[in-house]
């Protein structure tokens, strides 16, 4: 019983046990996943199939003797070596040589920086279009749609490779690498589930932590390229009132929050999300009537707010077209008239922090000569998305 990612260790401490205690003794387990009986270091004398309803289980047989010890470790690195030599002569010598590249490129900083959610490949290599993100002990897999051009059985083939690779150069656990196929989102869509597994992970960064998923939705409710901004929301924060627009899961409330705000705000327009911001909020002791959350469409909560906040985050959808609203929205064409709207919102000395992931987008500062724009693009570029600088486009804006 349990999540898989954490039996893996109960089934080791149990055949650690086992070994230091009760040396000459006979023990059975019966299990379902015989992939994890093998994490007890112990050789089975005997295995026996039997079936739990419809579910095949096995029962392995232990003598608890010397000879029947097996150094789990070193088995797995000789397994791990043997995968990588197989898939090195299965033509995916590429794409192990350029991961480890880049494990050896941001090694020094994850460790410097203390870094524990990051991504470590971003389709480097134009055949292996996948993004892969690390997070602790966890890995997001993301396969970008080939385009019509490429063969799907050869796409397959080297997305099994990927899958194949990971675990083995990185030394986890397979079943600790999870894998969605990404393609281009249109209104709500991105935001919609995926699954209903509801599994959630802590998963820390900085003096922060969160809850990310890995399976349900498209994104894990963690943007691993808004490290950067929301530190800086952190340092900003101090004695401020703040106010997170399209807020989300609430990650950047959280650094608001650890960072001295006297109150935050959170508006988003889904539930779930913002249930989400809620159990983050939590998670990082940040409770009480100052800090709100509100569930409406954003552009509508504007037109009606009243309050005055000192330090605002304006993190819009590139495009959204929901049910709900009479209205579509397009962040190139209509983001003039969001930034007016919240800037009415802005204390005479605030700063409000202005970011979008349109990758093609470009600010119209023709219509907004009255402000003092400053360009954050390339200060808020975290070192593993250095290859990618258009993932984000950030400004701090305030009145001149």
């Amino acid at each position: 019983m349990g999540q898989q990612d954490k039996l893996a260790e109960l089934y080791r401490q149990i055949g650690e046990q086992m070994k230091a205690r009760f040396n000459g003794w006979r023990a059975a387990i019966l299990t379902g996943n015989p992939e994890l009986g093998k994490r007890m270091g112990l050789r089975a004398e005997k295995t026996h199939v039997f079936y739990n309803g419809p579910l095949e289980c096995r029962l392995l047989r232990f003598r608890i003797e010397p000879r029947f010890f097996v150094d789990r470790d070193a088995a797995d690195q000789r397994a791990r070596t043997r995968v990588l030599e197989r898939m090195a002569e299965s033509a995916a010598e590429g794409f192990i040589n350029r991961l480890r590249k880049n494990l050896r490129h941001l090694g020094r900083w994850v460790e410097r920086e203390s870094v524990r959610c990051y991504r470590l490949y971003d389709a480097d290599l134009p055949e292996y279009a996948v993004a892969v993100d690390r997070y602790e002990q966890w890995l997001h897999v993301q396969e970008y749609a080939p385009p019509a051009s490429i063969d799907p059985v050869k796409a397959r083939e080297r997305l099994e490779q990927v899958l194949t690779v990971l675990p083995a150069l990185l030394e986890l656990p397979p079943e600790q690498v999870f894998l969605k196929v990404r393609q281009r989102q249109r209104g709500t869509h991105q935001y919609q589930k995926r699954a209903e597994q509801g599994r959630f992970h802590e998963v820390h960064e900085g003096a922060a932590r969160f809850w990310v998923n890995f399976t349900d939705y498209l994104d894990t409710g963690l943007f691993l390229d808004h490290r950067i901004t929301r530190q800086k929301l952190g340092e900003l924060a101090a004695g401020r009132h703040f106010l997170n627009l399209f807020g989300y899961t609430g990650t950047a409330t959280v650094y608001a929050a650890l960072g001295g705000a006297v109150s935050t705000t959170t508006v988003d327009l889904s539930a779930t999300y913002l249930d989400w911001a809620r159990r983050n909020l939590a998670l990082n002791g940040i409770r009480g009537p100052h800090h709100a959350l509100i569930r409406a469409d954003c552009r509508q909560w504007l037109n009606q707010a009243r309050e005055c906040y000192d330090l605002i985050f304006l993190d819009p959808p590139t495009f959204s077209n929901s049910k709900r609203l009479p209205e579509s929205f397009d962040v190139q064409r209509d983001h003039v008239g969001l930034l007016r709207e919240t800037l009415r919102l802005l204390a005479p000395d605030g700063v409000l922090i202005f970011s979008t992931n349109h990758r093609a987008f470009r600010l119209d500062r023709n219509a907004l000569t009255d402000l003092r724009i400053e360009d954050w693009s390339r200060r808020t570029l975290p070192p593993d998305f250095a290859r990618q600088p258009k993932i984000h486009h950030c400004w701090r804006i305030a009145r001149r």
